[in-house]
């Protein structure tokens, strides 16, 4: 349990914090955030192949927001709660549930300063027992220099009443490899049921989850600090789950691209550990004509697709869904 009671959390809800300043958005960092998360695309460094995919400047990866939270980019008294006197454990916090919605790509060059709102906060028992305590927040990015909204994404927090046990659910046998496409484009019809192309890592090593923490920001020791993962009760160190959800957002790359992306969410339902190897697929589930929401600027077909990273022993460690206008 939190250091909070439930009532003194709840007081917090609606309250909004400054929590980013100064975000500048790197080309070196954009490299090592697509590096880290097993990205190796030439959009992400090379410039002639960010114009030719319609981009002024190299864009960032989908979950890059996540390395504004490094210390240099926080206001006075903020910390990895957000500003937020949570009272949650480190050792025994846990990412439930990541969701992006986008206004446009990020890119290098850009300046973004954050706000993050508490949005709700509540208990439930855990599927091994125990009380779970949830924190949504949700951080809207803004531009610099304009004060228009680029991104907003919501964390759902989770501190559980100590290390949870490994349980998964399977995964859903709805979202299988393709049989006969080697790239996305096999796939480009875009027709309800299509599956594109499987992301894979090699089996993850240790040094994974670091070059992650480096480039994200995200620097709970028990991602990369042995001892402190296992005094607290986890069988070893194990991934950030940002880390598996950034290994499944270079599917919707390869897949639609960048510039079209609207939203993206992840649930991580089991934990990646060292010597498991991840393979992210997706299914579209539903398409749509863009124009049907009234917005002049949207033209094509809305796509939604369902998507899973599982690991080579048959963990589901994430589900989710991707929207994007192609």
């Amino acid at each position: 349990m939190p250091n909070k009671s439930l009532s003194a959390l709840e007081s917090q809800v609606g309250q909004t914090n400054r929590t980013v300043d100064g975000f500048q958005v790197e080309a070196g960092k954009v490299d090592e955030f697509a590096r880290a998360i097993h990205d190796s695309s030439r959009i992400y460094r090379g410039r002639q192949t960010a114009r030719a995919a319609g981009h002024h400047s190299l864009p960032a990866p989908p979950t890059f927001t996540r390395s504004s939270f490094f210390p240099r980019y926080r206001p006075p008294g903020v910390d990895h709660d957000f500003g937020f006197d949570l009272g949650f454990r480190r050792e025994y916090v846990l990412h439930g549930e990541q969701r992006f919605r986008y206004e446009r790509p990020l890119h290098v060059d850009d300046e973004l300063y954050g706000e993050t709102t508490l949005e709700d906060v509540y208990q439930r028992e855990g599927r091994g027992g125990g009380a779970m305590t949830f924190a949504v927040l949700r951080t809207d990015f803004y531009d610099a220099d304009s004060d228009d909204l680029v991104q907003s994404a919501w964390n759902t927090r989770i501190e559980t009443d100590g290390a949870p046990a490994e349980e998964s659910d399977p995964p859903s046998g709805e979202i299988e490899a393709p049989k006969d496409a080697d790239s996305a484009e096999d796939a480009a019809d875009l027709a309800v049921g299509a599956v594109g192309s499987t992301v894979e890592t090699p089996p993850l090593e240790r040094r994974d989850f670091v070059r992650y923490a480096g480039a994200s920001g995200d620097f709970n020791p028990v991602h990369y600090d042995e001892p402190y993962a296992t005094d607290a009760g986890h069988p070893s160190v194990f991934a950030q789950g940002m880390f598996s959800a950034g290994v499944a957002s270079r599917l919707l790359r390869e897949w639609f691209g960048l510039r079209g992306l609207e939203s993206y969410r992840t649930r991580f339902t089991a934990r990646a550990f060292p010597g498991d190897a991840l393979s992210a697929r997706a299914r579209v589930r539903e398409v749509a004509d863009a124009s049907d929401d009234g917005a002049d600027e949207h033209d094509g077909r809305r796509v939604t697709v369902v998507l899973e990273v599982v690991a080579d022993d048959g963990r589901k460690i994430v589900d989710g869904d991707a929207t994007a206008v192609v």
